[in-house]
């Protein structure tokens, strides 16, 4: 994998890396990077966030009283970011920024926002990008060691949704489940997964090649819609299991419904922090109802970065209190 200052760096045009080059900054531990027009650019490391200076080391963002030194972007600064992430081809990235994100080689999601302007049938499109969310993604092989043995039953996996907030973790945890069922394990043997990974953020994907370990029996679809993906995969690529990230439609929950009257065990994320949330979700009330998932994992982030897990079944029963995730890579 490459190292991370230079993944990092390579976000930004050449022009403005001087600054970020002598941050002194732990690298490995970066999880987003928010930038915004006229206002200090804010590093979000393990739930502390940091200034970049415009000379110096990077300080702890506690107050404004050195507004003067840290690094502001302007609107030429952020559209010239801009064109260096699409490669000086802004309209080659259309649909993603209909989407509000861009998906860059290694998984990176960029969120981008900023006036809006419509392009018919009620879609929209970011006409002048003012606001910017890098989210570094992170591999972390060998998280769900632990809590294995709490999803696989004998050959095959069972129907398990992974939820939290935003930020928690929610893609890592499901990118070495997939890894880990794929590859096989002592107690379990390997079976062929399938991944609809949307956003490219599970595998990494870019140009439809995972540069994150998904496993030896892992197939994956990028883009398209998670309904179309299922198809695909159950019609030709026969699964034992398939994969998908953010839950966030009734199509998506169908999609779920389809893969599962197939014979699929099905692997999912979603963003709800406890079981009363999962019970307000509309779009997956009728899964939640039927009992479709037999574990959910609630992961939960801790003041200091730490991550605990906390397994339950589909009867809305407890089995395994809370779990710190640093334990299972033992």
């Amino acid at each position: 994998m490459q190292d991370q200052k230079d993944v990092i760096l390579r976000f930004f045009p050449a022009s403005l890396r001087s600054p970020w080059e002598n941050s002194n900054l732990q690298w490995s531990e970066i999880e987003e990077i928010r930038i915004r027009v006229n206002q200090p650019v804010i590093i979000r490391s393990r739930n502390k966030e940091y200034a970049i200076r415009k000379n110096g080391p990077a300080v702890e963002m506690k107050t404004t009283k050195e507004m003067n030194t840290y690094v502001i972007y302007c609107e030429r600064e952020l559209e010239e970011i801009v064109r260096h992430l699409c490669r000086d081809s802004v309209y080659a990235y259309e649909e993603e920024r209909r989407q509000g994100f861009m998906t860059m080689p290694g998984g990176h999601r960029i969120g981008i926002t900023g006036e809006l302007t419509t392009v018919g049938n009620h879609i929209y499109i970011a006409k002048y990008i003012r606001y910017m969310n890098i989210r570094i993604a992170h591999e972390i092989k060998g998280i769900s060691n632990g809590i294995m043995n709490w999803l696989v039953d004998d050959t095959h996996i069972r129907n398990t949704l992974i939820a939290s907030a935003p930020g928690a973790g929610k893609t890592t945890l499901l990118r070495d489940i997939v890894r880990s069922f794929s590859d096989g394990g002592k107690e379990y043997r390997g079976g062929t997964v399938g991944v609809i990974d949307e956003r490219g953020e599970i595998a990494g994907a870019y140009r439809g090649i995972a540069s994150l370990d998904c496993g030896m029996r892992t197939d994956l679809i990028t883009g398209g819609e998670k309904a179309q993906g299922a198809r695909i995969l159950i019609r030709t690529f026969s699964p034992s299991v398939i994969a998908m990230d953010e839950i966030g439609t009734r199509a998506d929950a169908e999609a779920i419904f389809y893969a599962g009257i197939s014979g699929c065990s099905v692997l999912a994320t979603i963003h709800a922090g406890c079981w009363r949330d999962l019970e307000k979700k509309t779009e997956i009330s009728s899964l939640m109802k039927d009992q479709i998932f037999k574990r959910i994992l609630f992961l939960h982030m801790e003041n200091d970065g730490t991550r605990r897990v906390e397994i339950w079944n589909e009867e809305g029963i407890c089995l395994c209190g809370e779990k710190l995730l640093q334990e299972c890579l033992s």
